[in-house]
């Protein structure tokens, strides 16, 4: 195989390897391993349909060595404060019924304070403030909603990890290890047209993952202890050692798992598809509940979640159902298309297309670009190459972070365009219609397009710039919003 072209096709490769190997029986460390082995397959098969991969998108979860030697007695110094820190931390900690992992990414900016779009939008509406911790797993902004109940996970595991380099000298490495025609598989990836310097699937490699995996769950099982709570959610709970750690440390107690969905579990997501292959006991590195936005995303799980034990349901878009409630709107008539950007893999040029560029000039429309939460592109960078297409004039950049909440920016427009980001369930939930332009969105939204509110363009036809002027010149009339389903506190069934 030369390359991968579709998403359909890194489907069939994730169930080919399924169907031929016993990869429910592949375990490490007392880990059965499938699950973080198929995801980062997944993605990285991802990257490399579009051609593009940077090492530092991959290795993620490998320690990085030290920079600069240290003194004996600047280590002694730095054991000592780690140690008194962590007490510290477990010390202050008190029970609390719900553990929410998150990341600033999920933050929006609003009234002065940086908001949690997904739990902070229910802990506000249900009263939880008292009741949860907000576990932020990279970096913690300073002025958050709710800011007594924001512990930083980068912080505190960071201290654990310091006492933990220091014990490591002391313990002897003896891993357990059952990986039945394993070598036949790592044969089988090396005729895929990926990078397995960068997937890091040998058995040391995983040996590796496996270890710093259980050497992390001490912490989190004294969290728990102390914490006691009802449940444990997570805002994607894949791509880091510590998140895994946390879920499975979570599992093995006994304690509820939970997945909140940030955007669309289609069929063709593989971290949320068709798994055919499960221990009997089922795999403690996937949830045991899915918190889907749409009844689509709950049936595509349903079909295979109940082999592990694990039920889906719908709890909508919390941050939709919250803006609206404190932000009565009606839609008007508008003069502006948004389009959603990508992150990576995508670079600017892809995403503003000659096509695209085109559109951009001949429709009388101010077009809004709305930067993805990850967006890595320099907003300098957008603006150079605006101005360098002659655009400048009739394209606003707009962060998803600190500018327009979400639901305002979609109610305010004509029409939502992307390639596939998974705003297209929020605009559906608004009634705001949506064209996909991507071939992407165009698997990843099958069900979802109608012709009414979704359609999809292919950009590599002759007609496609009439079809998309033609199709916002018919929606300008439009002036519809769907009324919103109110949904129970999803907290009191845990």
């Amino acid at each position: 195989m030369n390359s991968i072209c579709s998403q359909d096709e890194i489907k069939k490769i994730i169930l080919y390897i399924e169907e031929k190997w016993p990869v429910e029986k592949w375990e490490i460390n007392h880990i059965k391993i499938w699950p973080y082995l198929r995801i980062k397959l997944y993605i990285h098969l991802l990257m490399m349909m579009n051609k593009k991969i940077k090492k530092e998108e991959i290795t993620s979860d490998v320690k990085q060595p030290s920079s600069s030697k240290k003194t004996i007695f600047s280590k002694l110094i730095l054991i000592f404060s780690s140690f008194f820190k962590l007490n510290f931390f477990f010390f202050s900690l008190k029970k609390k019924s719900h553990l929410l992992f998150g990341s600033h990414i999920h933050r929006v900016k609003q009234n002065g304070l940086y908001f949690n779009r997904f739990y902070d939008s229910l802990v506000d509406i249900h009263h939880l403030k008292n009741e949860v911790y907000n576990v932020e797993y990279q970096k913690v902004y300073p002025n958050t909603f709710n800011k007594e109940a924001v512990i930083s996970l980068e912080q505190e595991v960071r201290n654990y990890k310091n006492l933990l380099k220091f014990k490591e000298k002391f313990m002897h490495k003896n891993d357990s290890i059952s990986l039945e025609n394993y070598d036949d598989f790592y044969a089988y990836l090396k005729q895929l047209p990926i990078r397995l310097d960068l997937l890091r699937f040998s058995v040391s490699d995983l040996k590796n993952w496996s270890r710093r995996v259980v050497a992390l769950q001490p912490f989190f099982r004294r969290f728990y202890k102390k914490t006691q709570p009802k449940t444990v959610v997570f805002l994607g709970f894949y791509g880091y050692d510590d998140l895994y750690a946390a879920l499975l440390t979570a599992n093995q107690m006994g304690i509820k798992t939970i997945d909140f969905q940030h955007g669309p579990q289609t069929n063709i997501h593989m971290v949320f598809s068709a798994w055919t292959k499960f221990p009997s006991d089922g795999y403690a590195l996937l949830p045991k509940e899915f918190w889907n936005w749409d009844e689509f995303s709950k049936i595509n799980i349903e079909k295979w979640c109940a082999k592990n034990h694990s039920i889906a349901t719908v709890v909508g878009q919390p941050f939709v159902n919250y803006w609206l409630k404190h932000n009565p709107f009606e839609r008007s008539e508008s003069n502006t298309i948004i389009y959603s950007l990508q992150t990576f893999p995508f670079e600017i040029q892809d995403m503003l297309t000659p096509k695209i560029i085109q559109l951009i000039k001949d429709l009388p429309y101010q077009w809004i670009l709305r930067l993805h939460p990850r967006n890595y592109i320099k907003i300098e960078e957008i603006k150079v190459f605006l101005i360098q297409n002659q655009i400048e004039d009739k394209a606003i950049i707009q962060s998803s972070i600190d500018e327009t909440p979400l639901p305002k920016a979609l109610l305010s427009s004509i029409v939502h365009i992307t390639n596939f980001s998974g705003c297209l369930i929020e605009a559906h939930l608004l009634g705001v219609p949506t064209i996909l332009i991507n071939n992407i969105g165009k698997e990843m939204f099958s069900q979802y397009i109608d012709g009414k509110l979704v359609y999809y363009f292919n950009p590599e036809e002759e007609r496609f710039l009439n079809d998309v002027a033609s199709c916002i010149h018919n929606l300008k009339s439009s002036n519809r919003m769907e009324s919103i389903k109110e949904y129970p506190n999803p907290f009191l069934n845990t």
